[in-house]
């Protein structure tokens, strides 16, 4: 079953059908595109596909048309969009191409994702686990195979048959697996529009129970929520491990650590040798750090951060083994540097909802650009702080069990930047994650008395070697006996080591020679946003 052939299969199953031209303008559209984007057709008709897509979604478009000179097709994956009245909203996209003789055109098949993308709303990272249908789900994908039928003036059965790739006479026309996924998309978006139902019945009806008089405000009422409590990780019955509450988005337990924060800024001045030097000026510098802790709170919340790729290369043979995911900050809430961010986030002791944030981002793209054709391994930071706060692993391992489908391309780096205080314990969580599947490596190795210690007592896949040892490496003998030293001591103990901040060949050459496996640094490649990344150095 080519292209041209599965069109109309993908067509059939969605609400809404969308053709660009060569230059990705909407040329011929049917369908609920109101419902969908809140934009009527004739709106859309003439513009730019990429125009109605969120801003921190169009990388995605720009990956799929890079993956498309490769393929034909597709299979569907989802993408935030930006509708007319500015709200966000996802939907759920299948392309195929096809070559008119004027161009090469894409046919979009679009419905609603009723997954989360955005982190203000999720509870969690899409599931992988296959859904269960009920029989009023199948009634729903009957009315649905009728109505259907009848425009195109056929049997429902003769419908069900063609999108499965079979004739009428039985034989079998093509590959069923375009036409099984026909099937199951039709089923599973019927299921969805009775469970959205059902749910909004539910609630209509227990508002008329209560006889408050509010049941004509049930669907506004997830929108009033979010403006009360909005949640990077919301769960009823737990914590929330971000809260913006209150006049100033800043919660009680955290104006305490603000406070503490302040306080030991004050000690640590140099003039600070009496009482009245060290409360002096203290509302300023309390205020101050709530100021910061708000744009915090602001940029994690409000997802007001992207990632960045940068890749790490086997010393040997030159090849991209994993990239690691960098935080970029939207400059018009922070123009610091991303160092001097999480330093503040640990010192205040709030860099676990960042980790968590971040997590969750990065869950959300392998998932996302795997479902488009590109696999690739990423290793996110984890503070030492975030390791031993439960409430981080509590909502981290819920992250985790939900990785099934990219357990094996997502691996984590703990920081050496905070003290970590119980390393048996810590231990024992690394283990865990390594029992789910994800590699681990100890970051920053040898810029903190504790290494050896740590490398002693903790269980890890990596070792990143301090960029400060790899950067004087080429200065003196002492510098490379150190470096072979730690390479000889990991290679000692089946742990793999990369090296940091490669800038010249050199550097590579002499890391390579001494058995480090991997390296990471301009030599190889700057960080670089998703789109860019992926596919410069994997195209």
């Amino acid at each position: 079953m080519d292209a041209l052939d599965w069109l109309p299969a993908i067509e059939a199953v969605s609400p809404a059908f969308v053709e660009l031209d060569q230059d990705g303008m909407v040329i011929r559209h049917r369908g609920e595109l109101n419902e969908l984007f809140g934009y009527a057709g004739d709106q859309l008709a003439g513009t730019s596909f990429i125009s109605v897509l969120h801003e921190k979604d169009r990388p995605i478009w720009r990956l799929v048309q890079e993956r498309l000179r490769r393929t034909s097709r597709l299979s569907p994956f989802p993408i935030r969009i930006k509708r007319h009245d500015d709200t966000v909203g996802a939907v759920e996209v299948t392309v195929a191409k096809h070559d008119t003789g004027d161009g090469v055109h894409l046919q979009l098949a679009i419905s609603k994702y009723h997954g989360h993308l955005s982190l203000d709303v999720a509870k969690r990272p899409p599931s992988s686990k296959a859904r269960e249908f009920k029989l009023d789900d199948f009634k729903s994908l009957a009315d649905r195979l009728q109505r259907y039928a009848a425009e195109q003036g056929e049997s429902p059965v003769a419908t069900l048959l063609r999108l499965a790739g079979i004739s009428d006479d039985g034989e079998k026309i093509a590959s069923g697996a375009e036409g099984l996924w026909a099937a199951y998309k039709l089923l599973a978006d019927a299921a969805s529009e009775q469970a959205a139902k059902g749910a909004l019945e539910e609630k209509r009806q227990l508002h008329e129970q209560q006889g408050d008089g509010s049941a004509a405000t049930v669907e506004s009422d997830g929108k009033e929520m979010k403006a009360a409590v909005r949640s990077a990780y919301r769960k009823s019955e737990d914590t929330n491990y971000v809260t913006v509450a209150g006049d100033d988005g800043i919660s009680e337990a955290e104006a305490v650590k603000a406070a503490v924060y302040a306080m030991k800024q004050a000690a640590s001045s140099e003039r600070a040798v009496t009482m009245k030097a060290l409360t002096g000026g203290y509302e300023r510098r309390l205020e101050k750090v709530r100021n910061q802790l708000r744009v915090f709170k602001k940029i994690v919340v409000q997802e007001k951060f992207d990632v960045a790729l940068q890749p790490i290369v086997g010393l040997a043979d030159g090849q991209i083994h994993h990239f690691e995911a960098l935080a970029r900050f939207d400059s018009s809430f922070y123009s610091g540097s991303p160092f001097e961010f999480m330093c503040f986030a640990e010192d205040v002791g709030v860099i676990h909802e960042f980790d968590l944030a971040m997590t969750m981002k990065v869950v959300s793209l392998l998932k996302r650009v795997r479902r488009i054709g590109f696999d690739t391994n990423i290793a996110v930071n984890i503070s030492g702080r975030s390791i031993q706060s439960p409430a981080f692993l509590r909502h981290f391992f819920r992250i985790l069990e939900d990785c099934a489908d990219v357990r094996d391309q997502l691996s984590f780096e703990l920081t050496e930047s905070s003290q970590i205080d119980d390393l048996e314990t810590t231990n024992r969580i690394l283990s865990r994650i390594r029992d789910f599947g994800h590699k681990v490596a100890l970051d920053d190795f040898g810029a903190g008395a504790a290494g050896l210690q740590y490398l002693r007592v903790l269980k890890v896949d990596y070792v990143k070697i301090d960029g400060i040892y790899v950067r004087k490496a080429l200065e003196d003998s002492e510098n490379r006996a150190f470096l072979k030293s730690i390479a000889d001591l990991c290679n000692g103990l089946g742990i793999q080591t990369i090296g940091e901040c490669i800038e010249v060949d050199m550097q590579q050459q002499f890391l390579s020679s001494i058995g480090v496996g991997y390296g990471q640094g301009w030599l190889f490649g700057k960080p670089l946003p998703v789109d860019e990344a992926l596919t410069t150095f994997l195209s």
